[in-house]
């Protein structure tokens, strides 16, 4: 097994690029931002990975991100070469400046293991907004809404470059954190080669995320119709 985020990042965007509409996304984020703050100027991405989503929101905001991954981040400044980007943990950063609108998505909450580190990242998450600044968050599957020992694949490629990805899943911590092994064959002109990388991802409650927004001082609705359907949590700070 690879650390995650590793091996996989170079690939990361020819894989999501087939689950995820990166543009349809940024503008649903747009609108949610705006009908709570038609004034936001600066946003911030934590956990902005390959920084795809901040590619089509830069046209809008004054963008940053941050990730725990410096392999993912290579990536985005690829992309975003005037982006300030930096690598951090989302349970205990501290940038230095706030913003009017925090984000962030695909799931990325998930790899919060427990209640702790849940509250962790909201707290510094929050402590980053502006007055009247917006909180979106897209979470990872609530207990109920996972399935165990399931098995998933994709595949994407062409003639010149194939991926070949699959997954098996349980249960670990009393069904509290998912496990995912996710397998990859890539394939290219030269070579075919393979490699693993291990996931774990806390599955909390609906109340257990508003309750972990509540505690900074803020409230939040929970919308279960949005982006890929796991949950996103909305915010403003008063």
């Amino acid at each position: 097994m690879t650390n995650r985020y590793t091996a996989s990042a170079e690939i990361y965007d020819k894989i999501y690029a087939e689950v995820v509409d990166y543009p349809a996304s940024a503008g649903l984020l747009k609108w949610l931002i705006a009908e709570r703050n038609p004034e936001t100027k600066t946003l911030l991405e934590v956990a902005c990975g390959t920084g795809e989503v901040l590619r089509h929101l830069a046209d809008e905001y004054v963008v940053a991100g941050l990730d725990l991954s410096e392999d993912m981040l290579d990536v985005a400044r690829v992309k975003l070469p005037n982006v300030e980007l930096r690598a951090l943990d989302m349970t205990d950063f501290e940038w230095g400046a706030t913003f009017d609108a925090v984000i962030c998505m695909f799931s990325s909450i998930g790899y919060m293991t427990d209640l702790d580190s849940l509250h962790g990242a909201y707290d510094r998450m929050i402590a980053h907004l502006n007055p009247g600044g917006v909180l979106v968050c897209e979470a990872w599957l609530t207990p109920e809404a996972f399935q165990d020992n399931f098995v998933g694949g994709l595949a994407v490629g062409d003639h010149t470059f194939r991926v070949h990805r699959v997954n098996n899943s349980w249960l670990e911590d009393d069904g509290r954190v998912s496990v995912m092994d996710m397998h990859h064959l890539v394939g290219r002109p030269e070579g075919v080669t393979h490699f693993a990388e291990r996931h774990r991802m806390g599955l909390f409650t609906v109340d257990e995320h508003l309750e972990a927004i509540r505690a900074t001082g803020i409230e939040a609705e929970h919308r279960p119709d949005l982006f890929m359907g796991r949950g996103t949590y909305i915010g403003a700070k008063a």
